[in-house]
């Protein structure tokens, strides 16, 4: 379940801007917009995300593990699936390419190591 710290402020600007991802372990809440990714969401709000293609689809290097919110996620399309295919990871939905993740409500908890805020 998600920490009860998010705001109802917090939650009112995500629903304006799409909805909220809880990115652990970092700990960090970021809104993602309707038909954004994950990660593109996170470059967005000044985070820097594991990649190496850019968000392209073929690294997989940004894949992250769903913990909640499953059924709040977008259908993994053939890219995505391959990619996961090639991770040697189930493709049953609680592993995930950032890149191509998009979200479809709030509740979404991911793990994610290496995410960091950009410095200024």
């Amino acid at each position: 379940m998600i920490d009860a710290h998010i705001s109802g402020a917090c939650s009112e600007a995500a629903s304006a801007q799409g909805h909220v991802v809880r990115v652990l372990p970092v700990d960090e809440d970021i809104a993602v917009g309707p038909g954004e990714s994950l990660m593109a969401a996170a470059q967005r709000s000044g985070y820097k995300w594991p990649t190496v293609c850019g968000g392209q689809g073929t690294c997989r290097t940004c894949y992250v593990e769903l913990r909640e919110g499953i059924d709040q996620c977008a259908p993994i399309g053939s890219l995505e699936q391959e990619g996961i295919q090639a991770l040697k990871k189930p493709v049953d939905g609680w592993t995930r390419l950032a890149c191509q993740l998009r979200i479809s409500g709030d509740g979404v908890v991911v793990v994610k190591r290496g995410v960091r805020a950009r410095k200024h």
